[in-house]
């Protein structure tokens, strides 16, 4: 049996599309289980206007202990994240059963997210594409990240390795640190078969998201000394970010050191040779215009990410080291 299991706060506005995704879809052996993390509209009320179980919780707790509260709930030995800003395709349910079925020894799935986003604008849509081409193309499909808007994994594998780690209260980084553990033990696989429309981050939820995400990883990075193989968080786009972060500041040196504008050539052309991949891709699928747009926007966010970073091994010493899992 599969459970589906969504954790949702204040997602009235996804709810529809999302069950409507799901149910169209079902098959014949699943639960759907939404943990509400106490929202203020009308989640609750629409959730429970479907075939679905309801957990709501007294407090908000965060998505980590909220799927966590899902999974002790669930009835089947297959556990299938998703989140409540995800619209479905067809055929993903089913391939999530498939897929454990063909595969008996297997443990962690994902699913990929398609390249058009739930929400319209440049960044969404670059965000979508950017995430999609830094995932595929691993050797044997085997990724080092676990991605909860559209994830599975088996029930007592789950639970064996502590679930995830409930010190993290927001959407942070709870996910790489669940891939951490998995990773010590078992693969990985992406499943394209397996694929959502997904929402994501206009221009100012970027540029929050992504200085809290790099400080909370490094943060991760420099407990566990563990790179990502796919995903943002990919060796190429730290070159990249470091690239743009010494080339911007360069800048401001050419004036007074003129041989600085070589170094400044050079880093450039490395930011631009480690991007090239997810460019090229950009440029096929979205025209040129689009692709020089995305470059500016990843050198701008390149620069973000490097002070993030440099603030994160600042900090690390006084930081909170979690405990890990939450079951």
């Amino acid at each position: 049996m599969i459970s589906i299991i969504i954790p949702t706060y204040n997602a009235e506005k996804f709810m529809p599309n999302l069950l409507d995704s799901i149910f169209k879809n079902g098959i014949e052996d699943m639960e759907v289980i939404i943990v509400d993390d106490r929202s203020k509209d009308d989640t609750v009320k629409i959730a429970k206007s479907y075939s679905v179980r309801v957990i709501e919780l007294e407090k908000n707790e965060g998505p980590a202990k909220a799927r966590n509260i899902g999974v002790r709930a669930a009835k089947g030995d297959i556990i299938f994240f998703l989140d409540s800003d995800v619209i479905v395709l067809d055929g993903t349910i089913k391939e999530v059963r498939d897929y454990f079925g063909r595969n008996p020894s297997a443990n962690c799935v994902i699913g990929i997210c398609s390249t058009e986003p739930l929400n319209k604008g440049f960044v969404p849509k670059y965000m979508a594409m950017f995430e999609y081409i830094h995932l595929i193309g691993t050797k044997d499909n085997k990724v080092s990240v676990f991605a909860p808007r559209c994830g599975a994994v088996r029930k007592d594998f789950f639970e064996k390795i502590g679930g995830y780690n409930e010190m993290y209260r927001g959407a942070d980084v709870e996910d790489f640190e669940f891939a951490r553990r998995v990773n010590k033990t078992d693969p990985i696989i992406l499943n394209t078969r397996m694929m959502v429309i997904h929402k994501f981050a206009t221009f100012k939820q970027a540029m929050r998201n992504y200085f809290k995400r790099a400080v909370m990883w490094v943060h991760l990075f420099l407990r566990e000394k563990k790179l990502d193989n796919a995903g943002p968080t990919a060796p190429g786009n730290g070159i990249a970010a470091i690239c743009a972060f010494f080339s911007f500041i360069s800048l401001f040196f050419i004036p007074f050191i003129a041989t600085v504008r070589y170094v400044f050539i050079s880093l450039l052309i490395i930011f631009l040779l480690a991007n090239i991949k997810w460019w090229n891709f950009m440029r096929e699928e979205a025209g040129f215009l689009f692709a020089v747009r995305a470059l500016f926007l990843n050198y701008f966010l390149g620069i973000e990410i490097m002070l993030a970073a440099m603030y994160a091994v600042i900090s690390y010493p006084f930081s909170k080291k979690e405990a890990l899992g939450g079951l």
